[in-house]
């Protein structure tokens, strides 16, 4: 799993801006860089130009460089059409391809011997463009997939569209990006955005990211041109192994808070129907250390509890509540899930594992 940002030339951002956004970006933890060399509003004069500094530059930080390239763009760069040996001579490590190519072409640009990955389009998969294209005998292992970002409000696929495309190309074991928006420097010339879900259109990045990667993306980017500082470091440091969840803590307790905030915790395989429980929460616990009876509450949804001493041998299991319980002496509140991540609490499957972060 990584995480990447997106650098559009000829456009917003001088060069020099381009440069600092990689530089901060690689620090951040961010280790892929995707950019068009098909965008209508772009200057291609200055593209080509840019191009060659950015591509040196992601080399200096061993950054990854996917390209999206329609026919056209193999002109503009110079090159004969479907020439991946002189694309792979740029330095582009992975070439998305767009509109304009067949099946057969796309088949045929996975089996080069370059080195160079393909990337095609996740957002407009279908079983028949599969079919079709399995007919043409491709190389699955040097092939993955990028879902598109929308530029216009309300066009964002739905999420239920992007589980079903993603379902289509786990089958072959393609391993697939998405696209958060910033809500800080947005790109042009529309400025609303560049998600993927259009649900992700207005949400915090962090936000948005961990939904992404929850629903089993394995690299997510920003879709904006330069996200902010802030937003960098909100991704960047972002576990993509496990859900996160920001919360509030709400116990003194230390030894509460070190079962709170183990590396992490497993929901059990035999999911309950009320709450999350965690199934390494209770080796913490021993004849040594007890857990005295405390805030007990009521318990709503997106409340973190851990069972004191008075629920006898289930004394430290920690779980998280689905739904809104009552108050039980025998149940201590510790904290709670910020309001805006309580729907990633429907994500949380049989062995899934989180994490929590004050």
């Amino acid at each position: 799993m990584s995480k990447g940002i997106s650098i559009f030339l000829g456009m917003d951002y001088t060069l020099e801006e381009n440069i600092k956004y990689m530089e901060k970006a690689k620090k951040e933890g961010f280790d892929r860089i995707f950019t068009s060399l098909h965008i209508p509003e772009a200057n291609y004069v200055e593209i080509i130009e840019e191009f060659k500094y950015i591509i040196e530059k992601a080399k200096e930080l061993e950054m990854i460089v996917i390209a999206d390239i329609s026919p056209s763009g193999f002109k503009f760069l110079g090159l004969e059409h479907k020439d991946l040996k002189g694309i792979k001579k740029l330095g582009v490590d992975v070439l998305r391809i767009d509109f304009g190519f067949s099946c057969e072409d796309i088949a045929e640009f996975t089996r080069n011997d370059y080195g160079v990955k393909i990337e095609i389009n996740a957002s407009t998969v279908t079983e028949k463009f599969l079919k079709e294209f399995e007919s043409f005998n491709p190389n699955y292992d040097n092939m993955q997939a990028c879902h598109n970002y929308y530029p216009r409000i309300n066009t964002g696929i739905s999420v239920e569209s992007f589980k079903r495309k993603n379902k289509l190309l786990n089958k072959y074991g393609v391993k697939i990006s998405a696209f958060v928006p910033s809500l800080i420097n947005k790109r042009g010339p529309i400025y609303e955005g560049l998600p993927t879900l259009e649900i992700h259109r207005f949400n915090p990045p962090r936000i948005s990211a961990k939904h992404l990667y929850a629903l089993g993306i394995h690299s997510v980017f920003f879709g904006d041109s330069i996200a902010s500082d802030k937003e960098l470091l909100g991704v960047g440091k972002l576990r993509e192994d496990l859900i996160e969840f920001d919360i509030e803590v709400l116990t003194n307790s230390d030894l509460e808070k070190r079962i709170l905030f183990r590396d992490f915790h497993s929901n059990r395989s035999d999911s309950a129907e009320d709450v999350i429980r965690s199934v390494e929460s209770r080796l913490e616990v021993n004849k040594d250390n007890k857990i005295s009876e405390s805030n007990n509450i009521l318990r709503k949804k997106g409340y973190i509890t851990i069972d004191n001493d008075n629920y006898l041998r289930y004394s430290g299991e920690l779980q998280i509540c689905k739904k809104d319980l009552p108050e039980d002496k025998r149940v201590n509140v510790v904290g709670k899930i910020k309001n805006e991540e309580l729907f990633l609490l429907d994500l949380i499957e049989d062995d899934s594992k989180f994490s929590f972060i004050e």
